[in-house]
C-alpha cells in the first residue's frame, strides 16, 4: 500500500521514468512511484508535464496544489478509478433527499462530538457545551447547531479566533485540513464515487461537494495536531508543515476499529450511504 505523502516547494523539474519519480533541485531526488499516496505542491516554478500527470493519476495517486494561504486550489485526480463507477454516479444522483438529510444529521453529530472530545483531550474548557449541542442535534436544527457549535468550540480552542482571518493558526488549519481534504477526494475516485455530487454541500461552481461534506468529522483530529504546532508566523516551515501531513498516520476510529487516517477514507466512503462513524 503507497505510505508516502510528498511535499514539494521549491522551483523544480519533475519527470517519471523506469517508475521512479525524478525531482531535480539543486540535486536530483529519486522516489519510487509504489510509494507515493499524494504529492501537495506550494510555490511557483514547479514544473511537472501532462505526461506525468497523466501517469501519476493511473497509479491513483493524488497531486494537489496550495495557495500562499494553503488553501487547495486544484487536485488532480483519476478520470476513472472504479468499474462501477457509472453506477455509483447514477445513485448518488437518485439517492432520496430525506435519506440525504439523515446522513448529514449524522455527520455533523460526529463532526461535534469529535470537537468535545477534542477539547477534553487538550485539557481546554467547554467540552460539556459542545457535547451538549451533539446530543440535541435533529434534522430540522443541524445547521443552527452545527453554527452555534462550531463558534463555541473554536473560541475554546484559540480565543478569538475567525475561521476567516490570516493569522497563523488559520494557516495550520488550512494546511491540514488540505491534506485529509486530499485523502478524502483519492478515496472517493477509488471506490467509484464523484465528488461534486454532495450530501449537503451543492455549490455549483465547487467540483468537490462530496469531499467537504465527508471531511467535517476529520476536522478535529485536524485541530488536535495544529494545537501543538502554531507559531508566530503565517506562513509554516519545513517541520512545521511535515508534522501538520503527519495527520494522515494517526489513529481515528471506524465503527469502534481502530486505523490510520490515511487508510480511513477507503472504508469510510465505501459505505457512506449507512454511514461509518469516524472519531477521534
Amino acid at each position: 500500500m503507497p505510505f508516502r505523502t510528498l511535499e514539494i516547494t521549491k522551483p523544480s523539474e519533475i519527470h517519471i521514468n523506469l517508475g521512479q519519480l525524478e525531482i531535480t533541485q539543486k540535486e536530483k531526488i529519486i522516489i519510487p512511484i509504489e510509494d507515493l499516496y499524494q504529492i501537495t505542491t506550494i510555490g511557483p516554478n514547479i514544473r511537472l508535464s501532462t505526461m506525468d500527470l497523466s501517469i501519476l493519476s493511473q497509479k491513483n495517486i493524488c497531486v494537489m496544489t496550495l495557495d500562499d494561504k494553503y488553501l487547495p486550489t486544484a487536485i488532480v485526480l483519476p478520470f476513472s478509478g472504479n468499474s462501477r463507477q457509472s453506477q455509483l454516479m447514477h445513485a448518488q444522483v437518485s439517492f432520496p433527499e430525506e435519506k440525504y438529510r439523515v446522513l448529514w444529521e449524522k455527520i455533523i453529530r460526529h463532526k461535534v462530538d469529535n470537537q468535545a472530545r477534542n477539547l477534553v483531550l487538550l485539557g481546554l474548557n467547554g467540552a460539556e457545551k459542545i457535547e451538549a449541542y451533539a446530543q440535541n442535534i435533529n434534522e430540522k436544527n443541524v445547521d443552527y447547531i452545527e453554527s452555534l457549535a462550531a463558534k463555541d468550540y473554536f473560541q475554546a480552542y484559540h480565543n478569538g479566533l475567525n475561521r476567516r482571518g490570516d493569522d497563523p493558526v488559520n494557516s495550520r488549519l488550512n494546511y491540514g485540513y488540505a491534506i485529509v481534504r486530499s485523502a478524502i477526494s483519492r478515496a472517493l475516485f477509488i471506490t467509484g464515487f464523484h465528488p461534486a455530487f454532495g450530501i449537503h454541500h451543492n455549490n455549483q461552481l465547487n467540483a468537490f461537494n462530496l469531499v467537504d461534506d465527508l471531511i467535517e468529522p476529520y476536522r478535529a483530529m485536524v485541530d488536535q495536531i495544529a494545537y501543538f504546532n502554531i507559531g508566530p508566523n503565517e506562513h509554516l516551515n519545513k517541520s512545521e508543515r511535515k508534522e501538520l501531513a503527519g495527520i494522515l498516520f494517526n489513529a481515528c476510529i471506524i465503527n469502534g476499529k481502530k486505523i490510520n487516517i490515511i487508510s480511513s477514507p477507503i472504508r469510510y466512503t465505501k459505505n457512506s450511504v449507512s454511514f461509518n462513524s469516524c472519531r477521534i
